[in-house]
């Protein structure tokens, strides 16, 4: 998921990173939060092996790098600074905008280019696996999860949802053929998919997706919405209030 403004990792008030991981590849600074194993950990609880759950988390780990990886070495090929953060909702890659030009065309190229890579490299898994295979145990749990992140969240991901992929490569679209009205019909047409994509999570019984296209359509309901000032809170002090000064007396007037 890429984002145009980068936003480097910042400490937290006890002076240590807030972030469990932290390493280049590539040349590119890449951030683990804690929160990203975390959602991991707990989405591989229903493999029901402690074994599996740990190699759960090996395959999100890399599928969700290589993904990012996508978006941020097209995005640094175009001049761009980048960075990659994993973190509770997957991966976020933050990137500059360089001075000379970035219209709409470099920046679809760049949100296409992580399920693109991703939808590769599980091809290639898949290639190999074949060739290789079959795999038993662990192993076949790695090489089917693997495909199956890969292919299938790069699909999922060039959906017409914001904030995801497809979202990118939509508002990308609509800047190119209606640049007037394009923030309008992009309003629509996103609170349209992600309503539909929580009725689909519904009906299949996708816990975790369904709660993540929830919060997309809270977001896309509430999107635009002023909020309302905060009133002042009266300042409040148990000192005693200092004693008022008597008004000076008025010089008196003399006629001349």
């Amino acid at each position: 998921m890429p984002r145009l403004t980068a936003s480097l990792g910042s400490r937290s008030s006890v002076g240590q990173y807030e972030h469990v991981l932290s390493f280049r590849l590539l040349g590119i600074p890449v951030t683990v939060r804690p929160s990203f194993l975390l959602v991991a950990a707990l989405l591989g609880l229903q493999t029901g092996s402690v074994e599996l759950i740990f190699a759960w988390i090996a395959v999100v780990f890399v599928s969700i790098l290589i993904h990012e990886m996508g978006h941020a070495l097209t995005a640094r090929s175009f001049g761009s600074d980048v960075e990659i953060e994993l973190n509770t909702l997957g991966g976020l890659t933050s990137w500059t905008v360089p001075e000379a030009d970035f219209g709409p065309g470099k920046r679809a190229t760049v949100a296409a280019a992580g399920s693109g890579v991703g939808v590769v490299f599980g091809g290639l898994v898949w290639l190999v696996a074949s060739a290789t295979g079959p795999f038993y145990g662990v192993a076949g749990f790695i090489v089917t999860n693997l495909i199956y992140v890969n292919v299938f969240w790069g699909l999922l991901n060039w959906l017409p949802i914001r904030p995801l992929d497809g979202g990118h490569l939509f508002t990308s679209l609509l800047e190119k053929i209606a640049p007037k009205r394009g923030e309008m019909i992009a309003n629509v047409v996103f609170m349209v998919t992600a309503a539909a994509g929580l009725a689909a999570a519904l009906y299949l019984r996708l816990t975790f997706v369904a709660l993540l296209a929830g919060y997309l359509l809270f977001a896309e309901l509430t999107r635009g919405r002023t909020r309302q000032p905060q009133v002042p809170i009266p300042p409040m002090s148990f000192d005693r209030p200092p004693p008022e000064s008597e008004p000076e007396p008025k010089p008196e007037e003399v006629d001349g």
